[in-house]
């Protein structure tokens, strides 16, 4: 809001104000009508029902209000996160409109919005979803890193393609995870533990613990997270007479320091990290039971993430400056069971096929907006980045320990941007905004150590660059203060990049993949709306969009099992969502959300199997979710009862469906009480209360599949306890 919208809103009846300079104001006193006295109302109609919290995003670069926000921006408190036991996001994307996760695993999951999905598998593609540590990006193609959500202020996500203001792989929107900043007006901290039972698996249990600290007398200050998870295993594996295989340990952290410099800068400086490391898969496969895996080989994975980041700000007189540049290294390794999936190579005995992958981001974006008074609006912002990732996969023969390079390859992405965004207020009502990224990118690949090729395969060394321009239009109706109108189109794209020769899998049978895989471009369309109600006790937003997807990128896997990049045709998707929270009073409230769509290929090119009836893979038809609190006095404490339940359609593993590969069509649910006072908290929860069995990705292990269908079933019905206390 401008600041003249915001004194217009603020000021009660009988006040006014004048303009100084850009930014002091005179509240003035303005003549009152005068009105009929008001009916006498009885003791209980004194006191209204309190209005729904007015939260802050800023996920469109720029403070604004949700309820005035004319984006399809959905956004998670920090109290709405503890109320649902969010420790990952994979914990409350359900309650987010439009947002699918795959699930094969901690630290190996894919986000998709809007049902915009490029596949179900990880690799050389950018993710179409772009994930953000405050105001940095924390991936290019890697999975989500599942950081856990400790300390959070809270979870944005923005649908739709953002190129304009995020640039490539933004194409279904992005999700922003707003860290708490560091408080420079006083002492505090926090711990918390819990333990969970799993039924038919092991127990769980997780810590984590915060401190703020002040320092130069209120001019800076430094706050620390520190957290570990354990999570039991319930996937057995009778081939090696084990239990409960799919242990996973988490353990990481956050300082951030912040500091108020003279002349209105502000600096503050952060590092982050975690590591994850999962003792086995969790899909399921072979005839001995709903939850269990008949594999000759465990198939670990660690997921390890680090990130420092600066961002220094400052407010001016007519425009606001920051500037934030950060470093990612991010390690990902995976084991599968390869047993009986390659030919023997130079006498060894293949028994596992190991991927590792490294990869290290640098990025750095300069944004100035202006903080003036006045119907225009504006900003502009310069991005590069630089990502260097090293892949490589060896076949691995045990007992014992012998492998075998497959491949090795480096890949260097280098990407330019200008960008920038205006908003006119044409009339009191109506606000029109145009906005545009000029965009660069080159890609340079290079790869070799083809060792298991039946025929000789040269090196690789290729190099592709790309340019254009990512325009935006959007204009916004207030048909009252409350209600917002809009209508906007946008793009997004991705970069292209080259394959590894199909040859270099060591398969008998020719296969055929194109070196190379193009850039791919989205165009999106839609009209949605804002109404807050009964003096905002009630926020309903919603959306109508389509998407018409050009060239669109996918990773797949060839039968050899190495990964494959190709653009596999033209796609779209056409979609209603909404979501409302109701608050009728200080009691009760009621969170829903819902999202019938459409997706599908429209064109399906010949390199890759693809059919036009089964939807884009792992994304359903339709999906939502309804989350209702209670909340009352006890004494000196409040208690809060709550139960959540979500539903996800059905959909399909790949772009060409067939046995095996269906998935989805489960609902689950979560009731859980808290007792809060003023140090102390206890809640205690229960998750898929009715032991829910459906299949949540029909995927696990890609030299596997032919073998037996692969399953991954929701987590048993967990019971958990926890106790915290603030300092």
């Amino acid at each position: 809001m401008t600041p003249s919208q915001a004194l217009g809103a603020l000021l009660p009846g009988g006040c006014g104000f004048e303009t100084l300079d850009a930014k002091s104001f005179r509240v003035v006193g303005r003549p009152i009508v005068a009105t009929a006295p008001p009916l006498p109302r009885s003791e209980a109609d004194v006191t209204p029902a309190p209005r729904l919290g007015e939260l802050v995003v800023t996920a469109e670069k720029r403070p604004e209000l949700l309820t005035r926000s004319a984006s399809a921006v959905s956004v998670l408190s920090a109290t709405d996160v503890d109320a649902l036991g969010g420790q990952s996001f994979d914990d409350i994307a359900a309650q987010v409109v439009g947002v699918a996760v795959t699930n094969l695993g901690s630290g190996r999951n894919k986000i998709f919005v809007r049902g915009l999905s490029d596949g179900s598998f990880t690799g050389k593609t950018q993710s179409t979803v772009g994930l953000y540590l405050d105001d940095v990006p924390i991936t290019y193609n890697a999975p989500d890193p599942d950081l856990r959500l400790a300390d959070v202020d809270r979870v944005e996500v923005l649908r739709g393609p953002q190129g304009t203001l995020y640039g490539s792989g933004s194409m279904g929107g992005i999700v922003r995870i707003v860290t708490a900043r560091p408080d420079v007006t006083g002492y505090s901290g926090a711990v918390f533990a819990e333990d969970m039972a799993t039924q038919h698996g092991a127990p769980s249990s997780g810590v984590e613990g915060m401190v703020n600290v002040p320092l130069a007398d209120g001019r800076a200050a430094i706050r620390a997270v520190a957290y570990s998870d354990e999570h039991g295993g319930y996937i057995d594996n009778p081939v090696l007479g084990l239990r409960d295989v799919n242990f996973s340990r988490r353990l990481g952290g956050r300082i951030a320091g912040l500091a108020d410099l003279p002349d209105g800068w502000t600096v503050e400086a952060g590092l982050a990290h975690q590591k994850i490391a999962t003792a086995d898969s969790q899909y399921t496969q072979g005839t001995d039971g709903p939850l269990t895996r008949d594999a000759a080989v465990r198939e670990p994975h660690h997921n390890d993430f680090t990130e420092f980041g600066v961002t220094a700000s400052h407010a001016g007189g007519l425009a606001d400056l920051k500037i934030s540049t950060a470093y990612i290294d991010h390690s990902l390794d995976t084991r599968y069971d390869a047993t009986g999936a390659f030919r023997a190579v130079g006498g060894l005995r293949v028994q596992a096929f190991d991927e590792d992958k490294h990869i290290k981001l640098f990025a750095t974006e300069g944004l100035l907006t202006s903080n003036a008074p006045g119907p225009l609006r504006w900003l502009v912002g310069g991005f590069v980045s630089y990502t260097d990732e090293m892949d490589a996969a060896f076949l691995v023969g045990l007992n014992p320990v012998v492998s075998q390079p497959i491949y090795r390859r480096r890949d260097e992405l280098s990407e330019g941007a200008v960008y920038g965004e205006i908003a006119y207020d044409v009339t009191a009502r109506i606000t029109a905004t145009l906005g545009g990224r000029w965009f660069a990118t080159r890609v340079d690949t290079r790869a070799g150590d083809f060792d298991i090729a039946q025929t000789m395969v040269a090196p690789i060394h290729e190099k592709l660059t790309d340019q254009g321009l990512a325009p935006k239009a959007r204009i916004s109706f207030a048909a009252t203060p409350d209600l917002v109108i809009y209508a906007q189109v946008q793009e997004g794209y991705r970069a292209g990049g080259f394959n590894i020769p199909p040859a270099a899998g060591g398969s008998v049978v020719p296969e055929t993949v194109a070196a190379q895989f193009r850039p791919d471009h989205l165009w999106s369309y839609e009209i949605g709306v804002g109404l807050p109600l009964f003096d905002h006790r009630l926020n309903l937003r919603g959306a109508v969009f389509h998407a018409d997807w050009d060239g669109l990128q996918t990773d797949q896997r060839l039968a050899s099992g190495l990964p494959m990049t190709v653009n596999i045709g033209d796609g779209s998707n056409t979609g209603v969502e909404a979501e409302a929270v109701w608050r009728p009073d200080e009691h009760l409230q009621v969170r829903a959300n819902a999202l019938v769509e459409d997706p599908q290929i429209t064109r399906a090119s010949d390199v890759f199997p693809a059919r036009r009836d089964i939807g884009l893979p792992g994304v359903p038809y339709d999906m939502g979710a309804l989350d209702v609190r209670y909340r009352w006095r006890l004494g000196p404490y409040e208690a809060e009862t709550s139960a959540q339940i979500s539903y996800v359609g059905r959909s399909y593993l790949t772009f060409d469906g067939g046995l095996g590969n269906a998935m989805g069509g489960y609902g689950s649910g979560r009731v859980a009480a808290a007792l809060r006072g003023q140090a102390w908290q206890v809640n205690a929860y229960v998750d898929n209360v009715a032991d829910e069995r459906g299949n949540t990705f029909a995927y696990g292990n890609p030299f596997s599949r032919a073998r037996a269908t692969q399953a991954t079933p929701l987590r048993p019905r967990t019971v958990g306890f926890g106790l915290g206390r603030r300092f």
